[in-house]
């Protein structure tokens, strides 16, 4: 039985090397997109209720607000960095018409099983994010970077882990996993959700020191993805 594991362990790690030189060009369709904020991050951010309450959301159910401005700019902009760097073929989010469930936002809310049951690709994959708030356990290993700030600040952390699947099984071929933090201790305002107002949001060269957000880390853990991947082959 050890022998057959340790083979087994072996021929996974194959495939998945084999497989991280392979996704240029190839379909995905994506199975499950699950998006989690921690609810000390959702309190800290209580203070700008009433300007989240005041951007138009998507397919929102009306219980999360946040979540809702959130949950569809995070998706199309790693869907969008994905096609465009890694020269993915991200199919629809709709792509399983009626045949599986899908969640309150409109992405599908399947497994792998139902999926290659289901589906048409070549490869599946799924989404967890998760942010939250690292204010508190930073304050105390690291008090000096909170000194001579008097205004409330919060320390968001995102990470983003992306498991993917082909049509030949349930086992997966690759996980991608990142996380990014803020450079420093950010003020709770507007500026803090900029990017997920609907507008814009322009990612200035390193160099210009730009001011950090959240749509600014979320685009560092995706950058980060895309790097690690490049890196592997």
């Amino acid at each position: 039985m050890g022998k057959r594991i340790f083979l087994f362990v072996v021929l996974l790690a194959f495939a998945t090397n084999l497989f991280s030189q392979n996704v240029a060009n190839k379909q995905f369709t994506l199975l499950n997109y699950d998006l989690s904020i921690s609810k000390e991050l959702t309190q800290e951010l209580t203070s700008l209720e009433s300007y989240i309450d005041g951007i138009k959301t998507y397919n929102d159910p009306g219980n999360n607000k946040l979540e809702a401005i959130l949950v569809h700019t995070i998706y199309y902009t790693l869907k969008e960095q994905f096609e465009e760097q890694l020269k993915m073929i991200i199919l629809p989010i709709n792509s399983f018409l009626n045949k599986v469930k899908y969640n309150d936002y409109g992405y599908p809310k399947t497994n792998i099983r139902t999926a290659l049951k289901k589906g048409y690709s070549k490869f599946y994959f799924k989404i967890n994010v998760n942010i939250e708030s690292v204010t508190e356990e930073t304050r105390e290993e690291d008090p000096k970077m909170f000194e001579n700030i008097t205004e409330p600040v919060v320390l968001p952390k995102i990470t983003i882990e992306i498991t993917i699947y082909n049509e030949e099984g349930v086992i997966p071929v690759d996980k991608w996993v990142s996380n990014s933090i803020a450079r420093n201790p950010l003020p709770i305002n507007q500026y803090l959700l900029k990017g997920f107002d609907n507008k814009t949001m322009e990612i200035l060269p390193i160099q210009e020191n730009q001011k950090d957000n959240i749509y600014l880390i979320t685009n560092r853990a995706i950058q980060s993805i895309i790097h690690n991947y490049k890196n592997k082959k």
